[in-house]
Order: structure tokens, then sequence, then C-alpha cells
């Protein structure tokens, strides 16, 4: 057991190694560097100000991964060495997903997983369909016409026969995972706060020179795309938002004490739990209890329906494991709090869904926690100038969510507000 142990810890150092790159920020306020700067008003010319007199002459590096669901790998994460250290051009051009991860758990690979499985349901979504060359399409396409549900229809030029309907294609998209800072490779912030955070996120969008973003945050990285959103200069390139179970308010004493408890312990304590419970194959029965318990109850059911998801959920062991890497990061998410501003907030205009989640199983009473927290995030979220959409789901676990289920929701949203 202990050499089956130590294979899968040599296994998993090579999946945080070979499947991301790296890159130096300043910690200096955001900047576009092309298109011309905004009016700032008082508030947010005081906070630029206090800013840049705190992150002066600092850096820091961030962990990131882009892809696109064209070519998305399979599985997640790899263990196969990567030999390019640049991403690839063409991929500028794509719509592009931002992934921001929680705290618990936390790193890139966890939203390389939410990007693996928005990337299997985009491609369930564009089943392969003839095109209008008359063979089949450069990438899947979606029948799914206009707005009004009309679809296109193209007719033959030979015999006045009609050909088989064109629809619309569904663009493919841009996957960008990053390890928020104090994660893993990112280094941490030099000021631990929401405003930071969001403005590193938007330095690597402008240095891999994207026109425009969709966001989707999970619990404590929600605070970070609002942030983001709200920037003078970057809000208008947020196309759309997504959150899943926001944490939008200060912890409470329980909650934070809870949250110190929880970083307690040693590292190989928790990659041998993990390599326990989660080093097994998917029809496993102690691994699927594992699944329910972390993923929610419904998360077994994708497994057994779908041998796609069955795979990046045998992938989330990984999570648990470099627990001192990424402890920082988690140290560094209870101490922001301190520091929430909800200023920024107010200038958020971009399309909103909000995905509550409770473990009841469907067609069960939403859970008071949840209904709790979905009022929690109405009243945080009631001064932005959107509307957002509040959405709730079942079955989800105690740390993630059934993947299949939350990523259909999010590329639901995305589709919807592709030219927002």
């Amino acid at each position: 057991m202990a050499s089956g142990f130590v294979r899968w810890k040599n296994h998993v150092d090579k999946l945080l190694r070979f499947n991301h790159m790296t890159i130096t920020l300043s910690a200096e306020p955001f900047r576009i560097s092309e298109s011309g700067s905004q009016t700032l008003d008082r508030h947010e010319t005081a906070r630029e100000h206090h800013y840049a007199h705190r992150s002066a002459c600092a850096t820091t590096t961030l962990q990131y991964a882009f892809d696109s669901t064209l070519n998305f790998p399979e599985p997640f994460l790899d263990d196969a060495p990567q030999f390019s250290t640049a991403f690839e051009p063409s991929l500028s051009h794509l719509p592009c997903v931002l992934f921001l991860h929680g705290s618990d758990p936390g790193g890139f690979d966890v939203a390389r997983w939410v990007a693996g499985g928005l990337s299997h349901v985009h491609k369930l979504r564009n089943p392969l369909m003839p095109s209008r060359f008359g063979s089949y399409s450069v990438y899947n396409v979606q029948e799914r016409g206009d707005r009004s549900g009309a679809t296109e229809t193209i007719h033959s030029q030979q015999d006045g026969e009609q050909a088989a309907p064109f629809a619309v294609p569904m663009p493919p998209l841009g996957m960008l995972s990053i390890s928020r800072p104090g994660y893993l490779e990112s280094t941490p912030a030099h000021t631990p706060t929401f405003q930071t955070q969001a403005a590193t996120a938007a330095q690597l969008v402008e240095r891999l020179r994207l026109p425009a973003v969709h966001v989707i945050a999970h619990k404590e990285a929600a605070p970070v795309a609002l942030e983001l959103a709200g920037l003078a200069e970057f809000r208008r390139r947020v196309r759309s938002i997504s959150l899943i179970d926001p944490q939008l308010t200060t912890p409470t004493f329980t909650q934070r004490l809870s949250a110190r408890l929880g970083m307690l312990g040693p590292e190989w304590a928790r990659t041998r739990a993990a390599y326990n419970a989660l080093a097994r194959a998917a029809d496993d029965d102690v691994f699927l209890r594992a699944v329910a318990e972390i993923c929610g109850v419904e998360s077994v059911d994708e497994i057994k329906d779908d041998p796609t998801m069955a795979q990046l959920y045998e992938g989330i062991g990984v999570f648990f494991s470099h627990w001192n890497a990424r402890k920082p990061g988690v140290l560094a998410d209870s101490l922001m709090w301190a520091r929430l501003d909800r200023e920024a907030w107010k200038l958020v205009n971009a399309p909103l869904q909000c995905i509550t989640s409770t473990p009841q199983p469907f067609g069960s009473a939403f859970g008071s926690d949840a209904l709790a927290r979905e009022e929690a995030a109405r009243a945080a979220l009631v001064n932005t100038h959107c509307s957002p959409e509040f959405t709730r789901l079942f079955g989800a676990g105690r740390l993630l969510f059934p993947l299949e289920r939350v990523c259909r929701m999010c590329l639901d949203f995305v589709d919807r507000h592709q030219e927002s």
C-alpha cells in the first residue's frame, strides 16, 4: 500500500507541474494599454492612489492554463510534460471564460476541472451536423437558430430541393484557469485584498490580449469577480458573471473559527486521506461515497451516465494534495475580509447569475441554510447596476457541486450574453 501511495503522490506531482504556465505581473493599478481610459470619480481615484502607494514596486507570479473547447485535453490534467512555454495566439480571438476558484479546494487544478466540464458540455450541445458547404463543419454546431427560435434553412440550388437545416454554430470558447495569489505556484499578493486580486486577473487578461471575458467564480472568489467587473478601465470587457455559492458577506466568528481549524493538520495526512478515498476507479463504492460527500449525490448519477464525466471526477483527488502550497492562499483569503469594500460593486453592470446550492435532493424543500445564503447574496447585490438572476441547485456537496449540471447552467448564461 505504501508503494502505491508513493506512486500516486509522484503522479500528482507531475499533474501539477506539467499543465500550466506562469507569468510575472506588476502589482500596480490596472491600466488599459491600447484603448482610451474612462473617467474616474473621486472615490475611484482615491482607491487608485491608496492602492498605488501600498503596492509600489511589487510584483506577483501568476499560475494559469489557457485552452479552448476545441482541443481541451482529456483527462483535464496530463502527466506528460508540456514543451510549449507560451499560449496559442489564436486563442485570443475566441470568447474567453475566466475561472476563479474558491478556498477549499483551491488552485488552478480546481478551475481547470470546471473548465473541463464546461468544455465537455459545450461539445454535447454542439453535435456534428451537415454544414452549408455540404460536409461537416470545422467545429461542432448547435441547432438553435435566432433568439426567436427560428432555424435558418439553406436551399439547394440543384433540382430546387431543400437541404438539411443549417444551424447557427455556437462558437468555441477559450478556457482561462488560474491559481489565485497564494495558491500553488502563484505568489501571495503584496497587499491581500479583493481589489489587488482583481487587478492581477485584469492584468493577465490584458497581457494575453483578450478582448472580453465571461467570469465564473466559486464561493470566496465571488468578491474578486465583482471587483473585476467594477474596475474603471476593465468593466466593459466583462460580458457576464456567474457566481456559484458566492460568499459575499464577512464570515461569522463560527465560520472563521471553522476555517482556521480546517487549516490544522500535516500535509501528508490530507494527501493520504485523498489517496485512500479518491485514488480509485469511478465504479468503486468507496470512491462514489467520497464523491457524493464532496460534490453531491447528483454527481454519482453523472459518473454513471457519462464516461467523460467519470474521468473528470476521477481527477479530483489532486485537489487535496500539496496543502502547504495552497495554505498561503487560504490564509490570504481569510485576511481579505477585514478590507472588504463593496463600493466598486455599485459600478457592476454586466449580466449576473447567482447559483445557490443545497445538499437536499431534487424535489425536496430548499434548505434553511441555503435560503439564508441566497437572501444574503440578494442583499449584497442589491446596489449593482444589473438585475441578477438567482438559480437554485439541488444535490450539491460539502465542498463542490455536480459538475455537469452547474456547467450547463453557466454555459447557457454565457451563450445568452455573448454579445452583451
